[in-house]
C-alpha cells in the first residue's frame, strides 16, 4: 500500500537528516525535503564562496572538530537532486560546553531541529542524557522523536584514511499527518570508513575533502490501527568533508532513494 510506504519512509528521512548526510530523498509528498534564499542567502553561491574565508578552528571546546565547524550562527546552503530536487539551509543555532543544536530549514517550509553531544571533538547526533529529541514541522506534517538508545559516534574528532567508526540509534515517537497521529519507531546502524582526501568540485567551489563511505541499515516500524508495519532500508552513502568548512557533498544510493546533496554557499563567523 502506497500510503503505508509514505509513513515508513517519512520517518526514515528524519534519521538520515540527523546523520548530517542525507535529507529529503523520496518523491513522496509527505517526505520532508530541503531551505533557500529566503533563509538569508542574499549573495549568489559564487559570491559567497569567494567572500568566505575558512577560519582556524581551535581545540579548546569539546565540540571542536576539524570537519564540522561548531560555531553559533554558522550556516551552509545545499541543493538536493534526485527523486526530489530542492534546496535547504543548515545552521548552528546554539553551542554549549558539551553540545550544540542545529536546524535545517527547507524550501518546502519544513524545519528540522536536533541536539548533538560533544566529547573532546567527537560529535554524536542526539544526546539521550537530557532526553535528546529531534523534530520536523510543516503545515500538515510533524515528527517528534525521542532517543531511547544510542551508542557510537557520528563524526570522530580525528579522521584519517583507513579509520572506521559506527553508530547505532533507536528513536521512538510519532508522526502527525493531517491530525492523524502515527506511533513510529526507527532503529538504525551506521558504519563508516574514511577513504582519503580527494579534490571535490561543487557550486560553492573546489575543496580538498575527506571521502567517507557509510552503510546505513534502517528498520522502521509504524503502527496504524493497532497493526505494526515494518520496512527495512539499506543505503550506501559517500560523504566529502572539507577541513574548517564541513560537509560539501553527499551521494546516496539504495532503496530507490538515489540522490545527491551539494554545497552551494556557506557562512562561518
Amino acid at each position: 500500500m502506497r500510503t503505508n510506504k509514505r509513513f515508513l519512509i517519512a520517518g526514515g528521512v528524519l534519521v538520515l537528516s540527523m546523520l548530517a548526510c542525507n535529507l529529503g530523498k523520496s518523491p513522496d509528498p509527505f517526505v520532508p525535503v530541503p531551505p533557500t534564499v529566503e533563509q538569508g542567502w542574499t549573495q549568489s553561491a559564487q559570491e559567497t564562496a569567494a567572500a568566505t574565508v575558512a577560519p582556524a578552528i581551535g581545540d579548546s571546546s569539546a565540540c571542536a572538530n576539524p570537519y564540522m565547524p561548531i560555531i553559533t550562527g554558522a550556516s551552509w546552503s545545499y541543493k538536493l537532486t534526485g527523486p526530489v530536487s530542492d534546496t535547504f539551509t543548515r545552521s548552528i543555532t546554539s553551542v554549549e560546553a558539551d553540545g550544540f543544536a542545529d536546524q535545517d530549514v527547507f524550501g518546502t517550509g519544513v524545519t528540522r531541529q536536533s541536539k548533538w553531544n560533544c566529547d573532546n571533538g567527537n560529535l554524536v547526533a542526539l544526546n539521550p542524557a537530557d532526553g535528546g529529541s529531534s523534530t520536523i514541522n510543516t503545515e500538515d506534517y510533524s515528527v517528534d522523536f525521542q532517543t531511547t538508545a544510542l551508542s557510537g559516534v557520528t563524526l570522530p574528532a580525528a579522521v584519517n584514511a583507513g579509520d572506521t567508526w559506527d553508530q547505532t540509534m533507536t528513536l521512538e515517537g510519532s508522526q502527525t499527518i493531517k491530525e492523524t497521529v502515527i506511533p513510529t519507531k526507527n532503529q538504525f546502524s551506521n558504519t563508516c570508513k574514511a577513504i582519503g582526501v580527494e579534490s571535490v568540485t561543487v557550486e560553492a567551489g573546489t575543496f580538498d575533502a575527506m571521502k567517507v563511505e557509510c552503510l546505513t541499515v534502517m528498520d522502521i516500524t509504524v503502527t496504524m490501527n493497532n497493526n505494526p508495519i515494518q520496512q527495512n532500508l539499506t543505503l550506501n552513502n559517500i560523504n566529502w568533508y572539507a577541513e574548517n568548512i564541513g560537509l560539501v557533498k553527499t551521494t546516496t544510493t539504495g532503496g530507490g532513494l538515489d540522490s545527491m546533496v551539494e554545497l552551494t554557499a556557506y557562512n562561518i563567523p
